[in-house]
């Protein structure tokens, strides 16, 4: 005898019924607890992965800002070395012509010393001695600051251009630069006094010197 498919849907239903007839009321809200907490859970999980998504939103802005930037980082560095190889081109060309610049003038004037009559010395320089004046590189290469100098005194006929004249800067009127001095060349003469250069200067000195500076002039270098 076959079976009714719809007294065996009935007969299912009502089982489920009486089934959930027979559940407490503990039961139910314990499963509605177990829902309402699952629910929660699940908004806490949603609103930390929408919390990342955009804190990786963020980081990739970051990413692209970096990248961005070390771009214009490299494109910097590539600019400042092209303009240090210009600037460095252009220093050594201006120091060419500057150097035969110099040599032309040196040259041209053809710069010797006179020498002294009696190569007395009254005055000495040297290092480690106790000498007034500030060692620099004006006067290179006819010398520096491992040279020792010796200076004869020289009366006013006797300085002719081309001479080494150690002599107190006229604009130190103070009498605390009473033995304060400067080791130039004389490059020519007026009325007023002695134009001096140092050798390694691009420019003349802006003081004429007169006579009464003058303290000796070069006679001799060791070193």
């Amino acid at each position: 005898m076959k079976a009714n498919p719809i007294i065996a849907i009935i007969t299912m239903t009502i089982i489920s019924l009486i089934l959930l007839l027979m559940l407490d009321a503990n039961d139910y809200d314990n499963l509605v607890e177990k829902h309402n907490n699952l629910v929660n859970h699940y908004n806490e999980k949603t609103s930390e992965i929408s919390e990342l998504k955009t804190e990786i939103k963020d980081f990739q802005v970051l990413i692209k800002d970096y990248q961005r930037n070390q771009f214009d980082l490299q494109k910097e560095v590539i600019d400042q070395k092209e303009s240090m190889k210009i600037l460095t081109t252009g220093f050594q060309k201006k120091d060419k012509e500057l150097s035969d610049v110099y040599a032309e003038y040196w040259s041209s004037n053809n710069f010797t010393w006179t020498g002294c009559k009696d190569e007395r010395t009254v005055l000495k320089f040297c290092k480690g001695c106790n000498w007034d004046l500030v060692c620099s590189s004006s006067m290179r290469p006819t010398y520096s600051c491992e040279n020792t100098l010796y200076f004869c005194s020289a009366n006013k006929d006797e300085i002719k251009k081309g001479d080494i004249i150690a002599f107190i800067s006229p604009e130190y009127t103070n009498n605390n630069y009473d033995n304060f001095y400067t080791i130039h060349r004389v490059i020519n003469i007026t009325d007023k006094g002695y134009v001096t250069k140092g050798d390694n200067n691009l420019y003349v000195d802006e003081v004429i010197t007169p006579y009464k500076n003058i303290r000796g002039k070069l006679w001799r270098i060791d070193g």
